[in-house]
């Protein structure tokens, strides 16, 4: 069961959203009615960043953007990242497909993460944890090795390449929950491991059974919360080193009604948008 947290309306467009690594909802909108991830170079465009943490609900312009963003995050300044999941050519020649802004929508600094991008964190330390999907793996090799070709990266607050998860072959990074730099999941194909990692070190791998992926994971004592798809999100047990689907889930609101929106997991937090409002689980 989820508490109602708070009422929420928008006459914008929702393109995506993350929790940062402090617990609050940062939502990227639009007036913008169809977007197309894979154009570039991007026209200039304007969007909305709305960042909504306990009572507070504020947003943020950011005008002008050659991009089409689908991540956002934050920085420990209070700085903001906003990255395309796709951009053309690579290596030295591929396009600047991440922006980081002041809170005041000025921009400081763009750079590449490169292309086939599924997921970006930020932790505590200001570390930008990539994950890639298989066509950022492999990608085209015309502009020499994908950046994407380790399935994770780690790069620093001005996009500089730190560390890569070269040492597990991986084909896609399916999903990524970053609770902060001493705890770091990713769950991977084609081994269906997810691996947890403590300041870029490997200190744990389950095998995950079942041939579902994962959009979207987080832990709840003995067991794992899994979004599978837009419409399912399963309980799997975990035992002596072994994730194995249960059953399926419903989130329900106090009421008992069936909560069917937009739904965002990381760390400790669960969000999830209702007919009536943004809803709110903190796991232990």
């Amino acid at each position: 069961m989820m508490q109602k947290w708070m009422d929420f309306s928008s006459n914008m467009n929702y393109v995506d959203g993350q929790i940062t690594n402090d617990g609050t909802l940062v939502l990227i909108e639009t007036e913008l009615q169809e977007l197309e991830y894979i154009q570039w170079p991007v026209p200039k465009r304007n969007w909305t960043i709305r960042m909504i943490k306990e009572d507070r609900d504020e947003a943020i312009e950011l005008k002008n953007v050659p991009l089409t963003p689908s991540m956002v995050d934050f920085f420990s300044d209070g700085t903001i990242l906003i990255v395309q999941s796709r951009c053309k050519g690579d290596g030295k020649n591929l396009g600047r497909n991440a922006r980081r802004y002041n809170p005041n929508g000025q921009l400081i600094s763009a750079f590449t993460l490169g292309d086939g991008i599924n997921d970006v964190q930020i932790d505590e330390t200001d570390t930008i944890w990539v994950g890639y999907f298989d066509e950022g793996v492999f990608g085209d090799y015309t502009y020499g090795e994908p950046m994407g070709s380790d399935g994770l990266v780690a790069y620093s607050i001005e996009g500089q390449r730190l560390w890569g998860a070269g040492q597990y072959e991986i084909a896609d990074c399916y999903a990524l929950n970053v609770v902060h730099s001493k705890e770091v999941y990713f769950y991977y194909y084609d081994d269906f491991h997810l691996v947890q990692l403590n300041d870029q070190q490997e200190v744990a791998r389950f095998l995950v059974e079942g041939d579902d992926t994962f959009q979207q994971f987080i832990f709840d004592q003995q067991s794992l919360i899994v979004q599978v798809d837009s419409y399912t999100i399963m309980r799997y047990k975990i035992r002596n080193r072994t994730i194995t689907p249960v059953d399926n889930l419903n989130l329900i609101d106090e009421h008992g009604k069936r909560i069917s929106g937009q739904v965002f997991m990381r760390g400790k937090y669960l969000y999830a948008f209702g007919k009536n409002g943004l809803y709110k689980k903190i796991f232990s």
